[in-house]
């Protein structure tokens, strides 16, 4: 019975959650994390708005197992699969002119826990950013 309920308990939160998923542009921000074991959203502060969003487009663009789904001049959307299993998690990136930050979120698409994988992808392009000559 247990374990009845923890199931629909998680299968509500994937099911509420990944409407989340997207970006809302009524807001400026990427949608925070509704479930912190999945996901990961950061603001990494930048001097250049325009020349950092591109680095992150080539970056981004270069990754293996990872396709741009939708990308305008500020936003991107981006579909990742996981290396072992091959599961889609969705990376979404965006550009705050006004406050000069470029905001990354990861979030698994399954399962209440992603084992570091979207952190470690975070990392990563934080990585593979500076490593970018401009």
């Amino acid at each position: 019975m247990k374990k009845i309920i923890f199931v629909a308990i998680a299968s509500l939160l994937l099911i509420f959650n990944s409407s989340l998923a997207l970006a809302d542009f009524e807001t400026e921000e990427l949608p925070k994390c509704v479930v912190v074991t999945h996901c990961v959203r950061v603001n990494w502060e930048v001097s250049d708005i325009e020349a950092a969003f591109k680095k992150v487009v080539e970056a981004v663009s270069n990754t293996p197992r990872t396709k741009i789904v939708e990308q305008t001049d500020f936003y991107i959307h981006a579909e990742a699969k996981t290396k072992s299993r091959r599961f889609t998690d969705d990376l979404l990136i965006k550009a705050l002119p006004e406050k000069r930050v470029i905001q990354v979120r990861s979030e698994s698409r399954v399962g209440i826990g992603d084992m570091g994988v979207n952190q470690k992808r975070v990392d990563d392009l934080a990585y593979r950013l500076s490593t970018i000559k401009n």
